[in-house]
């Protein structure tokens, strides 16, 4: 049996929480959700309209100094990861098979170390084997008076106008009116009062790991086991991981798109849509086995070589099939498909997940 390695982003392919969003809801109150929304089409905004590498791409980073200032701990946030991580329906039976098929199995999360710590502790992962946003909380200094300060602006951000970008929008006088006027008063808020405070040194001194770590760590990662590209499986469903992507495909790896959006879609290879992670078992073996092409194959049966057979041992075979029972997978090759069609699909089905994991909070 070929000697492979599997690499998984937690949120999404393995866990259903939104780690930022989470505790903008939980602890900014009562304008956390309203808040976190509007900060992340700011980074969206500043990622695809403005180029603003500096912040874009992920609000992690910018939620930060917020958090700080309604009294979050690097102990409340450990606490609430271990109490509220919530699992892909089966993960927690498809990693225990997987972790004993003698292979390598590696996490790289954006989320916060607690999170992922979290998340691994209930998937059997080598703390070693994960990747993630550190963070030490209690290190940065915050006077009362900042603090207040911090909470007006959290409503101020929350009361602006919504940011709803177009796809077309190439600048920011692209935007509808009220959107500009949104975006101005964040620029306002990033650009100019945060840099100005203490701890506006949070923004510049934590990297959260985004689309280039993503990809150096996924080099990492193969570092540590000798392994090369070609032998990896890469797991994503954001366009976080498009770079991770681009890394496992340059060397002929394999990418996936497990419940992802437009962006994952168009960067992996593979579009798999389902309600457990079996699924993600069910190619993984079939990886082991058949290799990248064996996988291929299944993603289009009507252009499968007919000549061999995609057979797996029975002792591989039964426990994937019992966990699958009663679940869907749906795999597509993502550049046969219809685009549009399989984020609509596959995003439709990362909402019901996610809706039913935060309805069992």
């Amino acid at each position: 049996m070929r000697k492979i390695q599997l690499i998984s982003d937690f949120e999404g392919p393995l866990a259903l929480n939104d780690n930022a969003f989470a505790l903008c809801r939980d602890f900014i109150t009562p304008l956390g959700d309203r808040f976190f929304r509007q900060v992340s089409r700011y980074a969206d905004y500043l990622a695809q309209v403005a180029q603003n590498s500096e912040l874009s791409g992920n609000p992690l980073r910018l939620i930060l100094p917020f958090l700080k200032a309604y009294g979050l701990t690097n102990a409340q946030i450990a606490d609430y990861a271990s109490k509220t991580a919530a699992l892909t329906p089966g993960a927690e039976g498809a990693f225990k098979f997987l972790h004993t098929r003698d292979f390598p199995i590696f996490a790289i999360s954006t989320g916060l170390r607690p999170f992922a710590e979290a998340v691994g502790l209930k998937l059997g992962f080598d703390q070693e084997h994960i990747f993630s946003t550190e963070l030490d909380l209690d290190r940065y200094k915050l006077a009362a008076t900042a603090a207040e300060e911090l909470k007006r602006l959290v409503a101020e951000i929350a009361e602006a106008p919504a940011i709803e970008l177009t796809p077309d929008a190439k600048s920011l006088a692209d935007l509808p009116g009220p959107a500009q006027e949104a975006v101005a008063t964040l620029d306002r808020i990033f650009g100019e009062r945060l840099p100005a405070m203490e701890i506006g040194a949070i923004l510049e001194e934590v990297k959260p790991l985004g689309g280039a770590e993503k990809a150096q760590a996924v080099t990492d990662s193969l570092t540590k086991t000798g392994l090369g590209r070609s032998d990896a499986i890469y797991v994503g469903a954001s366009s976080t991981d498009v770079q991770a992507f681009e890394a496992v495909r340059a060397g002929d790896g394999l990418a996936i798109s497990f419940n992802g959006d437009n962006a994952a879609i168009a960067g992996a290879e593979v579009v798999m849509v389902s309600d457990s992670a079996w699924s993600l078992a069910l190619v993984t073996a079939i990886f082991q086995l058949w290799g990248k092409e064996g996988v291929l194959e299944v993603a289009a049966p009507e252009t499968r070589n007919k000549s061999r057979s995609l057979v797996l041992p029975e002792e591989v075979i039964e426990p994937i099939m019992m966990g699958l029972d009663g679940h869907m997978v749906n795999l597509y090759l993502s550049k046969s498909g219809d685009r549009v069609k399989l984020a609509r699909e596959s995003e439709a089905m990362a909402a019901k997940l996610r809706a039913e994991a935060v309805a069992s909070l």
